[in-house]
């Protein structure tokens, strides 16, 4: 028999896939293969919550339970600041915020970062804004190595004014040698979905960069430009149950195609009317439960970073919430 195929109690050989669904189907209870488990800090959060301080945010994630962090504004200010993430500039840390960061990150058994991009023309080919783009690109990376991170999540990009076509090369050249970077320093860069604006191009760029140390970042909501959707799904059909299913379609292709090449995904919930990513987990958009079977079936090796932004008195009730719906998912 082949062997990825099993024996079910019908007695037919099929595929573990299939034997699964009809196992849902029927209130089966499957014991869960070792390699069917995520490791125990698969669930994180990151610590872009608006006007929290940093170090406020950690000590929130760590009240909440979670075992996986990501430090998400590598441009920013430890202190509370309405409006912004919080977070820290690695070139303005003194020994003793040096200590104290690490320190507060010891109970932790991942830590992952957010690389920075708002304002930044990182691909730009040449002049003034290249540099001061690559540069803060590669404080980040030295950032996320003094962490002791094993993810940074970049986001690919446009050039300024320039077409994929133009940008392309330049992508491949800075992101292998950042992927350098990264393996010098012991962790991985996880390019964030978004750019390109098709399923066909991302998974091009990942492998195409085919670097060790270079995998893939799916955030759930960053795929509503897409071209394979915007085919698919008309603006008034967004929130019909055919235009979310296309989305969660996409989704799904996207983690099928970059296989283990993905190494990170960003989860939050979409609003359906507006297609609006980042909500708290409030409108059943994102089809979770599909995805953990998908994600099981590819024996996934990476974690769920929640992103989800509102109100600062609001996100501690947004994070347990998610928190305790993506555990039920997990154990069914």
């Amino acid at each position: 028999m082949n062997s990825s195929c099993i024996c079910s109690p019908l007695n037919l050989n099929i595929q573990r896939r299939e034997f699964l669904a009809l196992a849902a189907l029927l209130g089966w209870s499957i014991p869960l293969r070792a390699e069917d488990r995520f490791v125990p800090h698969f669930l994180g959060a990151n610590t872009a919550i608006n006007g929290y301080g940093l170090f406020e945010a950690i000590g929130l994630l760590r009240q909440l339970g979670f075992q996986t962090i990501e430090i998400q504004n590598l441009v920013g200010v430890p202190e509370p600041t309405p409006g912004q993430f919080p977070g820290f500039r690695y070139e303005e840390l003194d020994d003793e915020l040096k200590s104290r960061i690490k320190e507060e990150l010891q109970g932790f058994e991942l830590v992952t970062t957010h690389l920075p991009y708002t304002g930044l023309e990182y691909f730009a080919p040449s002049g003034e804004r290249a540099r001061n783009g690559v540069q803060a690109m590669e404080v980040a990376l030295e950032a996320t190595g003094f962490l002791g991170a094993k993810i940074g999540v970049m986001h690919p990009k446009a050039g300024p004014s320039m077409s994929l076509k133009e940008t392309w090369p330049i992508m491949i050249r800075r992101i292998r040698h950042w992927g350098d970077i990264a393996k010098e320093r012991g962790f991985r860069l996880a390019l964030e979905t978004g750019y390109p604006l098709s399923v066909k191009d991302f998974v091009r760029l990942v492998h195409e960069v085919d670097h060790d140390s270079v995998g893939a970042a799916v955030d759930v909501g960053h795929q509503g430009q897409f071209e394979e959707l915007t085919r698919r799904v008309a603006p008034e059909s967004r929130a019909m149950p055919e235009g979310i299913r296309a989305y969660n379609d996409i989704n799904l292709e996207l983690i099928e195609r970059l296989g283990d090449k993905l190494i990170h995904l960003h989860i939050h919930d979409i609003e359906p009317e507006t297609w609006k990513e980042h909500k708290p987990l409030i409108h059943g958009f994102v089809d979770y439960p599909r995805m953990i079977r998908q994600l099981r079936e590819q024996n996934y090796q990476g974690v769920m970073v929640f992103e989800i932004g509102g109100r600062p008195e609001l996100m501690p009730g947004y994070l347990a919430n998610g928190k305790q719906k993506l555990e039920q998912y997990l154990q069914q």
